[in-house]
């Protein structure tokens, strides 16, 4: 007499036709140590031909696929090929309820019979019921992956998050010019992080007190500042040229850069900088770039994870909750 199925194991049954539940019942767990010669496996030798230009990995996994099926055929005295579709769905409604193979695992099975039966030239039995209505039962039972959704970050709070990049001592000065401007830039945009990290040095100009950017398919774009600009901390074009002042200064060299930013307290307290840029040495180079613990500007372009994590750096410092807070809690208020 077969194991009855624990309340637990009632699930995959349910998408299985009712004549066919008294049946999945009688199954009985395979024996492992049970297995079938190759010499006897149907279909072995133009499903290895059908996969030659195959990765080997993926080789080994539909041939051992495959001698799970023709195992559990033989133990429970079943043609692996032809199969019959009911079979099929007993033998993966099985799997999921008594032996608790994933939704994806369930789903692998099932393409490695449906692809070794194409290879010797039979129907697929997955596309004929009851297969394809459990297939689709797995699929709506997958575990779904826990999609991550980012909170807003208030301007209050924006404004809280600058304010700690004000440090201008060496050599986080270089690190706070480059994060604020991102943070502000993000944040005037509404560009996700992947666009505002794609900028070129090139695409930012000032006309007077406003920014504009550029865009090889667009019209300049004139930015306005997305906070009430009280001084430089929270003003976008000031960003701007402290930033630009860096790379200017970096593409030179790293001692020219430190011997000129180097030197606390240069920056008064309240007040803007003059808004004015030079000429750009490389306007095709990236904007936002990498900066290595010693203050050295790198020629790289900085990733979408390092703008999650500097929002994050800046914001613990300042005493906000970072809950939730990913680089689109940068963007304007949806």
């Amino acid at each position: 007499m077969g194991q009855q199925p624990s309340p637990q194991s009632q699930r995959a049954r349910t998408a299985l036709p009712p004549g066919l539940r008294p049946v999945l019942d009688t199954l009985r767990t395979d024996d492992a140590n049970t297995t079938v010669p190759e010499k006897n496996l149907p279909g072995l030798e133009l499903l290895r031909h059908h996969l030659a230009d195959y990765a080997p990995q993926t080789r080994r996994a539909y041939l051992t696929d495959w001698k799970r099926w023709a195992h559990w055929c033989h133990t429970h005295d079943r043609d692996p090929l032809p199969a019959n579709p009911a079979d099929v769905a007993l033998y993966l409604a099985h799997a999921h309820d008594d032996q608790n193979a994933s939704p994806t695992t369930v789903q692998r099975w099932a393409t490695t019979i449906a692809t070794t039966h194409i290879a010797n030239g039979h129907p697929d039995p997955t596309n004929t019921p009851p297969v394809p209505g459990l297939l689709r039962w797995l699929r709506q039972t997958k575990p779904q992956p826990r999609r991550r959704t980012s909170r807003w970050l208030t301007d209050m709070e924006l404004t809280r998050v600058l304010a700690h990049t004000r440090g201008e001592t060496w050599p986080e000065l270089v690190i706070n010019r480059r994060d604020r401007l991102a943070m502000l830039l993000t944040r005037a945009t509404g560009d996700g992080p992947d666009e505002i990290l794609s900028l070129r040095t090139g695409q930012l100009d000032l006309d007077q007190d406003t920014v504009i950017l550029t865009h090889q398919d667009r019209e300049p774009q004139m930015l306005a500042n997305p906070l009430p600009a009280a001084d430089w901390t929270t003003c976008l074009p000031c960003s701007l040229v402290m930033w630009r002042q860096v790379l200017d200064l970096a593409d030179d060299s790293k001692a020219a850069l430190r011997h000129t930013l180097g030197v606390p307290d240069r920056l008064p307290s309240r007040g803007h900088l003059d808004h004015a840029l030079e000429t750009e040495s490389d306007p095709e180079a990236w904007l936002l770039r990498r900066v290595r613990r010693g203050g050295t500007v790198t020629a790289d372009r900085m990733t979408p994870k390092a703008l999650r994590e500097l929002l994050h750096t800046h914001a613990s410092g300042a005493g906000i909750d970072t809950t939730g807070l990913t680089a689109f809690a940068l963007r304007p208020r949806p």
